[in-house]
């Protein structure tokens, strides 16, 4: 149904770095999480006054919040699809974060009510009613949020989209409180025991965690989550396909929503090339990659020597040292400084943020006895920073 509605009512629904395109898709789902809350509204509701359980009605206005929960997916996604502006430049796409963490909100305050309410009902054991209408009306409703819980996860895991990830969270949860109560109302008939309490409580604790979890990724993505190593390499391999290119190293990518992120990277070209046409090249690769990949690259031209033996000879003995070390190490920026009685070999080495100062001091110790053995003239001159990969 839901592949029905997509080819239906999105053109071009395939095209996902499209932001408009994008953006109808979250749009579409939010509408289908809205109305098909409503209707679990109305009919919990409506069957639980005609029936007098208190039970249904206070479960439709459950059905009410994840309604709400829908409706900030909507405004969240009209508000990302905002285009550029004077004050803010690259878009409007974090929208989309901060209404999956007013969601991982909402269900960590439903856990958080589930649990005290099942502290008070393990203290204080209610009457359990059993009526053939509430069986039916809870299974209906575990239908439905199981297949929102499958639209939202469907849809979201093609945008790859946070706030929809987070709803499809909260409407698992809502299956299982379902599920709970529907268990805890059958033991209760067939054998006479009210687990009613425990079962909430284990379920309200599920909840409560999944919440922080959820809350926990979407502040982390917000405050700067390091680039994937799988979207890194592939920038990377995009970018040496050009001829000219001999190295790739310093990635950072800034996040500004799920469709966008602005890049930066150093690509090495040779300094015998003239740095006009390494200019021309860097400004056709950061255009025909950014627009592959749907990023904002920029690129930061460094010029290496290519053709000086000790260079190459330094080169090659240092990066098989570092790659039998870590193959997390990366060095990059290799020169040579000569002076009249020492001769200064410089590089950057990149390492991960695992690495502590002893063992920053420990390599560079290693490296400048390594460079002293094959030239006693040589003085290393070695800057380590952080990689900014995950």
């Amino acid at each position: 149904m839901v592949d029905f509605l997509i080819k239906v009512f999105i053109k071009n629904s395939d095209n996902i770095r499209e932001a408009k395109v994008r953006e109808k898709h979250g749009l579409l789902a939010a509408i289908l999480g809205v109305f098909s809350n409503l209707f679990l509204v109305l009919i919990k509701v409506a069957i639980g006054l005609f029936s007098n359980s208190l039970s249904i009605v206070a479960d439709g206005f459950n059905n009410l919040s994840d309604m709400v929960s829908s409706v900030v997916s909507l405004v969240s996604f009209k508000l990302a699809g905002k285009p550029a502006d004077r004050n803010h430049p690259f878009g409007h796409g974090r929208m989309e974060y901060v209404a999956a963490l007013l969601v991982s909100f909402f269900v960590v305050v439903v856990g958080y009510e589930i649990i005290k309410q099942a502290i008070d009902s393990i203290i204080d054991p209610r009457e359990l009613s059993f009526s053939p209408v509430i069986v039916v009306i809870l299974v209906i409703s575990m239908v439905i949020k199981l297949w929102q819980m499958l639209m939202y996860k469907k849809v979201g895991g093609k945008i790859a989209s946070d706030t929809l990830l987070a709803t499809a969270i909260d409407s698992r949860n809502d299956v299982l409180v379902t599920a709970g109560t529907l268990v805890g109302i059958l033991i209760f008939y067939f054998f006479k025991v009210n687990v009613d309490g425990i079962i909430s409580l284990l379920i309200g604790l599920f909840i409560l965690y999944s919440g922080i979890g959820l809350g926990r990724e979407v502040i982390s993505t917000l405050i700067g989550r390091s680039l994937d190593r799988e979207e890194a390499d592939r920038i990377k391999a995009e970018v040496l396909k050009f001829k000219g290119i001999l190295g790739v190293h310093d990635i950072i990518s800034h996040t500004y929503g799920p469709s966008y992120s602005m890049v930066s990277l150093h690509a090495e070209v040779s300094d015998k090339v003239p740095i006009s046409v390494s200019h021309e090249l860097v400004d056709k690769i950061e255009y025909e990659v950014g627009k592959l990949l749907g990023i904002l690259l920029v690129i930061h031209m460094d010029p290496v020597t290519v053709d000086d033996p000790r260079l190459n000879q330094l080169k090659e003995r240092v990066t098989s040292f570092l790659e039998a070390k870590d193959v997390d190490f990366s060095g990059h920026d290799f020169r040579l400084v000569d002076g009249r009685e020492s001769i200064n070999f410089i590089f950057d080495l990149e390492v991960p943020h695992s690495f502590d100062e002893v063992e920053k001091d420990l390599i560079e110790r290693e490296l400048k006895d390594l460079v002293k053995s094959i030239d006693a003239r040589y003085n290393l001159v070695i800057n380590i920073e952080y990689s900014f990969i995950e």
